[in-house]
């Protein structure tokens, strides 16, 4: 052994990850998960005030828009690895030419960076099981068609085709399809929450099985309280969902229904997670019951619900602080 050499054999390289959409709730908890484990972590941003939270942690930001070419060949400039999680979920008011430019045109913009990257080695694209839209009760694998049911799932699974042409052609490419995520950090569920904490939800129609209401029981047993009894008709339901979409877009987030939150709450959407387990040996960390305990105390630690009532099977350990991806 040479003189002054270290004994210790040499640390692995750390890895140069880029996350777009790392701002929000899903991207957010990536970019921490990735610089915990080590890796040197860029995040394409819109906003210096809501990437603080992580360039606190150590990622670097680079601030632009999916759809800028300069901002995303910047992004991904030396990287090997691309999280690509950038763009809006459904959302009442936004129009549907926004999906389209940032989900569908933003996708194309980055592959085409990419493809002139010499040094990435994996992109990994952000889909949602959306893009099968209503499964029934039998579960949809992989190999399913797509059958998106709003401009969103179009949206993606438009961006989800371009990614799958250039895999075809030789792209390191991988496509993952995140269901319905939840978890403190998140509010996009919020509503629903809310609505099952005043006592103003009901299952609508009889579903079978009922999950539905087996997760609104879950969240009413995490708030310490109970659902009400009974049922909303169907037609009825309909009806006001039916109003809810002719409202103006600064309304609609203010109404109970609308035709997409009656297709959540009334639609069969069942998955086969089996490729999951088999290649990466997936399986749940946290069951429904805690998941739900978690975000219920996140929400009374934000303020999004009342202090009071505190939840019957959790307490404040483990939970992240407010300023964490709080947006959806």
């Amino acid at each position: 052994m040479t003189q002054g050499a270290s004994s210790e054999a040499p640390s692995a390289p750390r890895v140069r990850a880029l996350v777009t959409g790392g701002t929000g709730f899903l991207g957010g908890s990536l970019t921490r998960r990735l610089l915990s484990d080590g890796a040197r972590v860029r995040v394409l941003a819109r906003s210096r005030v809501k990437a603080k939270p992580l360039t606190d942690l150590g990622a670097e930001i680079v601030i632009g828009d999916i759809t800028d070419p300069a901002s995303v060949r910047a992004a991904v400039d030396g990287v090997q690895v691309v999280y690509h999680l950038a763009g809006p979920l459904l959302v009442p008011g936004i129009p549907a030419s926004q999906y389209r430019q940032t989900h569908v045109m933003g996708t194309k913009l980055l592959l085409e960076c990419c493809e002139n990257a010499p040094s990435l080695e994996r992109l990994v694209h952000c889909s949602t099981t959306g893009v099968l839209g209503v499964t029934g009760d039998r579960p949809a694998d992989e190999d399913a068609p797509f059958r998106p049911t709003n401009i969103y799932e179009l949206a993606k699974a438009d961006a989800e085709t371009a990614v799958r042409a250039k895999w075809r052609q030789g792209f390191p490419a991988v496509v993952a399809r995140p269901g319905l995520v939840y978890g403190p950090g998140d509010i996009h569920l919020l509503s629903f929450f809310h609505a099952i904490f005043r006592h103003r939800f009901r299952p609508i129609g009889r579903q079978e099985p009922v999950t539905i209401r087996e997760l609104a029981s879950v969240i009413a047993w995490a708030e310490g309280t109970r659902l009400p009894r009974g049922r909303i008709p169907f037609f009825a339901a309909r009806a006001v969902a039916g109003f809810g979409d002719r409202l103006p877009p600064g309304l609609k987030q203010y109404v109970p229904l609308r035709r997409s939150r009656l297709e959540f709450l009334t639609h069969s959407r069942v998955y086969d997670v089996s490729k999951a387990s088999r290649l990466l040996e997936f399986t749940a960390a946290t069951d429904l019951s805690m998941g739900i305990a978690q975000t219920v105390t996140w929400y009374r630690l934000c303020g999004y619900l009342p202090p009071e009532a505190a939840s019957r099977t959790t307490t404040e350990k483990g939970v992240p602080r407010c300023e964490f991806g709080t947006t959806p």
